[in-house]
């Protein structure tokens, strides 16, 4: 039993080695003669107006959310029955945790939106720019060669 289990074992290992071999050497030869190019994305999302401006509408939320709690908080403290303190409390918390999602999806879509328009604007770029393969610049070591100036004036 232990014996099959090695011997399994090893097989396994030997068929992963030579298959990462061979996808090594076929991604030497497949890119060898690709154009590659890299945009420093962190810069591009800086100058971004659209995301400045759908950051400045969260923190304008929740600072509403804020007040909206200072309220609620002190409406509970009025109440002098514990059962309606309580149920109060539900309320609130229900309102809360619901304007916390609002806040959370408006946002989460909004930069899904920036995402896809600097992905459009990326890959059209570079496509008119004859590139084959585009990274972003965190992941490259060496190599490529910076589109990040022609990326930044299409950024809105």
């Amino acid at each position: 039993m232990k014996k099959s289990l090695l011997v399994l074992a090893l097989c396994s290992f030997s068929f992963g080695l030579g298959f990462g071999l061979n996808s090594i050497a076929f991604s030497d030869t497949a890119t060898a003669d690709k154009k590659v190019g890299y945009v420093n994305v962190d810069k591009v999302l800086s100058a971004s107006k659209a995301l400045k401006s759908a950051e400045d509408q969260k923190v304008k939320s929740t600072t509403e959310m804020l007040k909206w709690y200072d309220t609620a908080s002190a409406d509970i403290q009025k109440q002098t029955s514990p059962d309606a303190r309580k149920a109060l409390i539900k309320k609130y918390e229900a309102q809360l945790t619901q304007k916390k999602k609002t806040i959370k999806d408006t946002y989460a879509k909004k930069v899904s939106e920036i995402d896809n328009q600097l992905n459009d604007a990326i890959t059209k770029k570079s496509k008119e720019l004859g590139y084959d393969l585009v990274l972003r610049k965190d992941s490259v070591l060496f190599g490529g060669e910076d589109i990040t100036a022609s990326i930044l004036p299409l950024v809105k």
